[in-house]
Order: C-alpha cells, then structure tokens, then sequence
C-alpha cells in the first residue's frame, strides 16, 4: 500500500512558545512534517524562496512588516501553497483581509488543537475558505473594499507604512516595529500620502478602510480593520 503524502509545512509566528507547541501538534498527526520554523517575516521569506512548502501557517502580524506579509509572500514565491492565519484577532475584518491576500483559512488561536487540526487539514486538501466559526459566517463579512487606483503604485515598504498606519502607529511605532529609522518612515508616509492625493494620515487611512474623513476630527489611536490586501 502506497504511504500518504506528508504535508510539509512552514510555521510563522513571533512566538516561539507558539511554534513548538504547534510543531508537536502536527507531528503527531503523522500527517504533517514542518519543515520550517520562522519568527520573522524576514525569515519566512528566506524559507519560502528556498524550501518547498505545501502549508504556511502564519499569525497576522509577525515582526519584521506590516499585517498579513507572510500571506502575501507566500502568493509570490510558492503559489500552490496553502496558507491558514492563526490569530489572537477576533475581528471578522482581519479575517477577510487575510482571505482576500492569499489565505484559505483564518483561525483563532484560543481554539481547541483537536478542532484546530481538521480544518487545517481540510485547508489542505482544498476546502473551501473557511473561518473560525466563533466570527460567524463568510457570508456576514463585508465585501472586499475596492482600494484606490492609486494603491497599486506603493511600494512593498510604503504598503507595509500605510498597514502601520491603518493600526494607529506614529512614526516612532512603525521604524521600530519595521526596523527603519524615523527619517525613513516620515519619507515614505510623504510619498503615500502624494500617491494617494490624501491631505494627511488619516485621510489616507479613510481612503483605503472605504470610512469616512473628518479633517476636524482627532485620529483614533488604534484602528481595529486593516486595509484592503493588494499585491506587493
């Protein structure tokens, strides 16, 4: 009798207490083999250029970039991958944000491993996008905000700005969390903010989140729906 294919698999996530704790858990399937462990986005972009993977299963938010860059990465450099989003994000917005980068499947974190491990494996097998049950039906999310023309002419780098900036980051925020320097940031929200003719950050943020934009109004500090996905 002909041995099953093992799934090989890329584990992302700034924890590593997360990680190991997921590697036991899809070994022990006998189904899965992880072959990859990363807790960078840097890192998991040095894997996935040189180490054939079938699964990514990555966080949101890893450090080293904007939300949901290890999803779109893996759409650039190993297409016929499959990508489930484990996450502490219980907002349907992230949810289909993910799915609309790439992803097939976004999951909570808090769920129990023996439910977590027949969806991902259903993710493999090529079952339908699914999301964790406790963010309700697909069919409740918004429909996909059509971004700005404009959009498509950012960067990678100013893409992953603007993604800090739709979480309410000031300047300081964003270079530490993308390891740039503060000149470097102030010059790419410059260049965001001329691509998308936006009067200032938070008209940017209104532009691509589709709200609407009070220039009188005080920023929120925290923005709980990232943008819309778009290619890097």
């Amino acid at each position: 009798m002909a041995e099953l294919a093992v799934t090989r698999v890329l584990l992302v996530d700034g924890s590593q207490l997360i990680t190991e704790g997921l590697r036991i858990s899809l070994h022990r399937t006998h189904c899965f083999r992880v072959v990859g462990i990363a807790h960078t986005v840097g890192d998991a972009a040095r894997c996935l250029r040189s180490t054939p993977v079938d699964l990514v299963v990555t966080d949101v938010d890893v450090p080293g970039a904007g939300p949901l860059r290890t999803v779109r990465d893996t759409v650039q450099y190993q297409s016929k991958a499959r990508v489930v989003v484990l996450s502490n994000a219980d907002c349907p917005h992230w949810a289909r944000a993910a799915l609309d980068a790439g992803a097939v499947a976004y999951l909570l974190k808090t769920s129990p491993v023996q439910e977590m491990l027949p969806l991902i494996s259903g993710a493999v097998r090529g079952a339908p996008a699914t999301i964790d049950s406790r963010l309700g039906s697909l069919s409740l999310l918004p429909s996909r905000l059509p971004p700005p023309a404009a959009l498509g002419q950012l960067s990678a780098r100013e893409f992953d700005v603007l993604a800090e900036m739709a979480k309410g980051m000031d300047n300081q925020r964003i270079a530490h969390r993308l390891f740039i320097s503060n000149d470097t940031v102030k010059t790419h929200v410059k260049a965001i903010l001329r691509k998308l003719g936006a009067r200032d950050r938070a008209h940017a943020v209104a532009m691509v989140l589709g709200t609407s934009y009070d220039p009188a109004a005080t920023p929120p500090r925290t923005v709980v729906r990232p943008p819309s996905s778009t290619s890097a």
